[in-house]
């Protein structure tokens, strides 16, 4: 499955989203992004971290998906699923529409899904 397309179109598609990237959160590593600009290895693997610690807490409320916020951005992460590894991250302005952008990642999963 080549996932570099739809990571960069849902990127695209969302307004004020940085990056877009695919987990594997049992090992940490982002396997692939796309990005408005380059962005270090040891940054993408950073947002991997996060989304493990963040989707494993014990008794979370909404267990798809967390979310992590800054004074410039939030960090979306979602499971691609309740019994996989795998994961997005989406990383956008603090402008941008929280549940939108949710709505459209959970679509793009739902449609990488779909074709496996």
């Amino acid at each position: 499955m080549d996932i570099t397309e739809p990571l960069a179109m849902l990127r695209r598609d969302i307004p004020g989203c940085h990056v877009a990237a695919f987990l594997d959160l049992s090992a940490r590593m982002t396997l692939a992004h796309d990005a408005r600009s380059k962005a270090p290895q040891e940054r993408l693997d950073g947002l991997a971290d996060r989304a493990q610690r963040l989707l494993s807490v014990p008794g979370l409320s909404v267990p798809d998906h967390a979310v992590a916020l800054s004074p410039e951005n939030f960090e979306l992460f979602l499971r691609t699923n309740e019994n996989s590894d795998d994961g997005l991250a989406l990383v956008c302005g603090v402008d941008t529409d929280l549940d939108a952008a949710l709505t459209q990642a959970r679509a793009m999963l739902t449609g990488l899904n779909s074709h496996a």
